[in-house]
């Protein structure tokens, strides 16, 4: 089939002008694997004079073919472009990824990368499969329309972490485990949440220890529900914080809220954007007692985020 008017559209908004390098996936998280990749990508780009950049597919494909898997992204689409630019790329197209783009083969697309993007060199990684039905022999493909239009492929060799490869998977096994020191190992940096500040019930005021509840999307990943060592950004501000993933069983077992007590801070920070880092995870989620032995091990909580964070 041809390629759809709005497909088109979108890659000649994003054409950056000069002949490109280039590499395509959803690259959700930009864990050390993308970064080795997009790594690769900038220094080849570099040696043939190239402008390197990325075409990344959102929403995931795996949430339009099958509807009924709930998305679990790793980053948002902003922030996955910016850690895609920080790891080398000089531009990002955003390509929206529906029904109709599933139908077009890798041939197609590839053919309107070297038409509208001016590709000269494709790099993709070491599973690298697009277009429809993802084919396994996507690189092979590759190579022959190369030859056939004139651009060359570089297919990178996959970089290893603890005898598997780096993986968008392996990183969601980890949160899913709520193991922060896998997560940082997986990405390179802690993970990552953000969203505005917002009111919540102001239980944790009651009992001293009052809490900022950011509002996060909920196509986001979250680690398992406990307590975990955070360090926040918000307002001009770099602090430490204690924060509390769950449903708040010990008074009503809710949706899943994000309660940060940030240590040594006073303020009214409603409506400010605040970035969490998740650093490390103190304990799973509990249901107590009474108020006043919720207290007390919050009170632990924080004493434990200190000296996880190395301010004890």
């Amino acid at each position: 089939m041809a390629i759809p008017s709005f497909t088109r559209a979108q890659l000649a908004a994003g054409a950056p002008g000069p002949e490109t390098a280039l590499t395509i996936g959803v690259l959700d998280g930009v864990h050390r694997g993308h970064q080795w990749l997009l790594g690769r990508l900038r220094d080849e780009a570099r040696r043939r004079a190239l402008s390197p950049g990325v075409v990344t597919l959102h929403p995931h494909p795996v949430t339009v073919l099958r509807p009924e898997i709930p998305p679990s992204y790793l980053t948002s689409l902003e922030d996955r472009m910016e850690l895609i630019r920080a790891a080398g790329a000089d531009w990002v197209i955003p390509l929206t990824f529906t029904g109709e783009v599933s139908e077009v083969t890798a041939e197609e697309l590839a053919a309107a990368f070297f038409e509208l993007l001016r590709m000269r060199l494709m790099v993709l990684g070491p599973d690298a499969a697009f277009g429809r039905g993802a084919p396994k022999d996507t690189v092979e493909r590759m190579r022959r329309l190369g030859a056939e239009l004139g651009f060359e492929v570089v297919q990178v060799e996959p970089l290893m972490h603890d005898h598997e490869r780096y993986s968008s998977t392996a990183v969601r096994a980890a949160l899913a485990a709520g193991d922060m020191a896998r997560v940082t190992a997986l990405l390179g940096r802690p993970y990552r949440l953000s969203g505005p500040v917002v009111r919540g019930f102001e239980r944790g005021r009651t009992i001293g220890f009052p809490t900022a509840n950011i509002s996060v999307a909920a196509d986001r990943a979250l680690p398992a529900l406990g307590v975990y060592a955070t360090r926040a950004s918000v307002a001009g501000h770099r602090l430490m914080g204690a924060t509390n993933i769950g449903r708040r069983p010990t008074f009503d077992a809710g949706h899943v809220s994000i309660e940060t007590h940030l240590l040594d801070f006073e303020g009214d920070i409603y409506g400010e954007r605040m970035d969490l880092e998740v650093v490390a995870r103190i304990r799973g989620e509990v249901k107590f007692d009474s108020a006043d032995a919720l207290k007390a091990q919050i009170a632990e909580d924080v004493r434990e985020a200190r000296r996880l964070l190395g301010g004890a």
